[in-house]
């Protein structure tokens, strides 16, 4: 039996934080005990918990919203009892964020033990410090210096870094004055407005700083993923909520509603904490308005937020035009540049010869005193040159076309690879050639490639210049990139890594731009989609159906135009949003063809019954099966049919008409055949061995299901699971297995559902059985004392 350096004790209520403590703790290096982690699948799991308690020098007793669990109750008094009868063993209460203030009054016998608080949140130094001590035995020690810490309020990791706008000691002053003084004024947004590569975010940060104090700051990238699918937002907010506060909420739970819903829900979590938000390159549409809205309906929030345009009818909202800077402004920033980086430059003479709109643009004139350490300043203005080359676009097009060969192909791989973290490419598996980090050596120093926390940057006017000096690069480099992720994804045809559906999503984006659709929907094909979907990267999932719609509407593919608006239809609606879904449905109804083409027609009757399944409208959804299949019949659709008679018998088994639907599910498997899709085909059994259970079968319902929580497994298919582990739990029950049921729902409740009524429903069933587990041991502790039999 191994050692171990603490035994985690917790409600299963709280796994998620537990879950990101005990990471905390193995990241520092602790060797820690926790159920979720350890206990190996087959095993009994009571005997393994008590072997590990007894193998452990402390007991962590994690305490939430919820107090104690009833089973963790008996694992802390045992813990206890070790103590007191002399074993060293160290109980440690720790105090989850949602603990109330009167957390330690409900817990009489651990009153009297030194606890360690994080109800201000996980990312709190001086508590995780104590605890790490309290886990090794010894004293904390007085607290670290804090000279370098800002004064007040909590930070998430420095806003500068995401945005790279490093501190340079120059600021526009004129300019964060406006901006300052208007976001104090009312507590209204501030919209920052200007023109690309003009300074906005560095206005930006630099206002940041004069009101961070006494705030938590969430810097918040508003633009390219996050402007195509607001879910990248919302993922990015609950992981800074989550480490500020410890608030985030449960991936299940941000998934299942619409995004503006589940981005309300997460700042509710915060609304009494004072935050400064800042959304860079925030768009002006209605997705932009909603965020914009929703920070600012927070109490005691100040939004930052920068945009290329004035949101014209937002009334609430204040903006401050960040103008070309003035001549003096120029001057003075060649001064400071120049004093910085040790340049030979007379500021005043060399300003007095720049053109306005060179000496005016930040960007432009950053990279003309870039390339002077290449090329002397004076050949660089020469007075002969025609009055446009220096123009700000032509001046950075100039320097692109000086490039090497090899440094303007590596340039076209930045843009296309745009702000991907390194990370990720190299967990997908994306080798980066040697020419491509060679290249950016040089390029990072001429400013046309730039270093930011999220990997690398092309600024859009270094991006414009690309394509006006070499139309074919950017597309060249999409097509190679495009091509080895397709290879990646193919080679992952079991298990599709997180970082592929990540690198993906931003490329899909550069070829909707670029108008390279053809290569876009040749290197996602439906079989990927399957694959994200199934393994639960939805917001990549959707936002990439959104860019191969866009891509079938450029190549006017009649056929794919249906059936990717309706994968997205399904998809947004399962994720809550129902009138979005509708109003794709209609979308597709318009599409040319479709009512001539029975497979589309098909396609379209069994999303209208999906629709109405989700709105309990049974009526509806029956007449849109009886069409649908109907028409799949006519076409050979067995895929498409096996679909169908599922949605058909998980209607009866909604209105408990249980011989009904196994009739359907029978149906469904029988038309289906071997080449069915297993996803489907594996929770039409699940949901076959349920009814079967209720008709009197419950030992043919336990093989059944075993066998597919086995093969959901094995295939990696997590969404469907937390259903069959539950469907298992009650026929174990029902079996008279107590312990098996414990075992498959707690189980269950360590899985994400895609449902949320299931999701309740094990909850509710993991409650009742650690419960009563505890009251039978009472009694039989009970009879024990008395001397009665067993």
């Amino acid at each position: 039996m191994p050692t171990y350096d603490a035994f985690i004790s917790y409600n299963t209520r709280d796994l998620a934080v537990v879950h990101r403590l005990a990471e905390m703790l193995h990241e520092a290096g602790f060797q820690v005990f926790l159920d979720d982690w350890c206990l190996v699948p087959g095993e009994p799991w009571q005997e393994r918990q008590n072997e590990a308690l007894a193998n452990s020098p402390c007991c962590l007793a994690m305490c939430g919203a919820h107090g104690l669990g009833p089973w963790q109750n008996e694992e802390v008094r045992l813990a206890v009892n070790a103590r007191v009868s002399g074993r060293s063993m160290r109980v440690i209460p720790v105090l989850l964020p949602d603990a109330p203030d009167s957390a330690l009054k409900h817990l009489d016998f651990l009153d009297r033990f030194t606890y360690c608080d994080f109800r201000g949140g996980l990312d709190q130094p001086r508590s995780f410090t104590r605890l790490c001590a309290g886990i090794r035995g010894e004293a904390p020690g007085p607290p670290e210096p804090v000279a370098a810490a800002l004064p007040g309020g909590r930070t998430d990791a420095d806003h500068r870094s995401g945005f790279n706008a490093p501190a340079s000691g120059w600021r526009r002053s004129s300019v964060v004055t406006a901006a300052r003084a208007a976001a104090t004024a009312d507590g209204a947004p501030v919209v920052l407005c200007g023109l690309p590569g003009i300074g906005k975010t560095h206005v930006l940060c630099d206002t940041a700083d004069d009101l961070r104090v006494g705030r938590t700051v969430l810097a918040l990238s508003a633009g390219g993923t996050t402007a195509a699918e607001p879910r990248f937002l919302v993922d990015e907010v609950n992981g800074r909520l989550d480490r500020a506060f410890g608030r985030g909420l449960a991936r299940e739970d941000l998934y299942l509603r619409d995004w503006p819903d589940a981005l309300a829900a997460l700042l509710a979590r915060v609304a009494d904490e004072p935050l400064l938000v800042l959304l860079d390159d925030l768009g002006t549409d209605e997705v932009g308005r909603t965020i914009l809205r929703s920070f600012a309906g927070l109490r005691d929030c100040l939004v930052l937020a920068t945009a290329q345009e004035h949101f014209a009818d937002t009334t609430d909202a204040r903006h401050i035009l960040v103008p070309p800077m003035s001549r003096a402004e120029g001057t003075d920033f060649i001064a400071h540049m120049a004093q910085r980086t040790n340049l030979p430059v007379d500021p005043a003479e060399l300003a007095g010869q720049l053109p306005g709109d060179v000496l005016s643009h930040p960007l432009a004139l950053r990279t003309f005193l870039a390339h002077t350490a290449h090329v002397p300043a004076a050949l660089l203005i020469r007075p002969d040159l025609p009055s446009d080359v220096l123009s700000a676009r032509k001046l950075v097009a100039t320097a692109v076309a000086r490039l090497p060969d090899v440094h303007r192909k590596a340039l076209a791989h930045a843009a296309v690879l745009d702000r991907v973290p390194p990370a990720d490419l190299l967990s997908a598996g994306m080798a980066l050639p040697p020419w491509f980090t060679a290249s950016l050596a040089d390029l990072v120093p001429r400013c046309l490639v730039v270093h930011v926390a999220g990997g690398i940057e092309v600024p859009q006017l270094v991006r414009q210049a690309l394509d006006d000096v070499d139309p074919s690069a950017r597309r060249a480099a999409l097509h190679d990139v495009l091509a080895e992720l397709a290879g990646l994804a193919a080679e992952a045809e079991s298990e599709v890594p997180a970082s592929l559906a990540g690198v993906l999503a931003p490329v899909a984006l550069v070829a909707v731009e670029t108008g390279e659709w053809r290569a876009l929907r040749d290197a996602v094909p439906d079989r990927m989609l399957d694959r994200f979907n199934a393994r639960g990267f939805w917001k990549e999932y959707v936002l990439l159906t959104k860019a191969l719609i866009e891509a079938v509407d450029g190549l006017g593919d009649e056929a794919d135009r249906v059936r990717l608006r309706v994968r997205l239809s399904r998809k947004i609606a399962q994720l809550g949003d129902t009138r979005s879904a509708w109003q794709l449905a209609r979308e597709c109804e318009a599409v040319p063809g479709a009512a001539d083409s029975p497979a589309l027609r098909a396609e379209l009757a069994g999303q209208r019954a999906f629709l109405s399944y989700l709105q309990e409208d049974d009526r509806s959804t029956l007449h849109e099966l009886g069409v649908c299949v109907d028409l799949r019949t006519r076409t050979g659709d067995t895929a498409g049919l096996l679909i169908a008679h599922k949605l058909e018998g998980n209607v009866h088994l909604r209105r408990g008409r249980y011989e009904e639907a196994a009739a359907a599910y029978r149906t469904a498997l029988a038309v289906g055949g071997d080449t069915a899709d297993a996803r489907h085909r594996l929770d039409t059994e699940a949901s076959l061995a349920m009814c079967e259970a209720r008709l009197g079968s419950p030992e043919s319902a336990v093989r059944h299901l075993e066998r597919t929580v086995h093969e959901m497994r094995a295939l990696s298919l997590t969404i469907d699971l937390p259903r069959a582990l539950h469907g298992l739990a009650l026929v174990y029950e029902r079996l008279g297995l107590p312990a098996r049921a414990l075992e498959s729902v707690r189980q269950a409740a360590a899985t994400p559902a895609r449902d949320p009524a299931v999701r309740k429903a094990v909850d509710r069933m993991l409650w009742r059985l650690e419960n009563l587990q505890q009251v039978t041991r009472s009694a039989e502790d009970g009879r024990k004392a008395e001397g009665e039999p067993r």
